[in-house]
């Protein structure tokens, strides 16, 4: 059997799913993918797309419920890819998942101020041994660490 790796996709629940990819995207430096105007004429005149599935978000038309980023590197998608997908029910419990920022080539303590600066809220700091974490929320409260 041939050893393949996998991509894999982290998925946000996400209550303003378009303020959450833009928010993304800006912290850490990746990529909005705005549907291509194109493929959104193609959807309606194939008769699947309902009228109220779209909404205007920048300038742009975009998918109500769903956004994504994505990494690149020299204009190449890396693979690494977080989908936003639109939930109604308010976040309520911790998450049980959580991705880490590795802060480089910026300080630990630059990262964290700009994301202070774009509305991310600082809610405690640990170490382990000699490495240190910042525990920090989103804008609609997701937990993740800078490290």
């Amino acid at each position: 059997m041939e050893n393949t790796s996998l991509n894999i996709q982290l998925v946000l629940d996400a209550n303003n799913v378009h303020s959450q990819a833009d928010w993304w995207a800006k912290a850490l430096g990746w990529i909005v993918e705005y549907p291509k105007e194109e493929f959104l004429i193609e959807l309606s005149d194939a008769g699947l797309l309902d009228s109220d599935a779209l909404v205007e978000f920048d300038g742009k038309r975009v998918f109500r419920t769903a956004s994504a980023i994505h990494q690149e590197k020299d204009g190449l998608k890396t693979g690494l890819r977080i989908y936003i997908r639109g939930v109604r029910a308010v976040k309520t419990e911790r998450n049980r998942l959580h991705w880490d920022i590795e802060a480089k080539p910026e300080s630990i303590d630059e990262v964290v101020s700009r994301l202070e600066k774009m509305g991310a809220k600082r809610i405690g700091e640990h170490f382990q041994g000699p490495n240190r974490s910042v525990q920090m929320l989103d804008l609609e409260n997701n937990e993740f660490c800078v490290h």
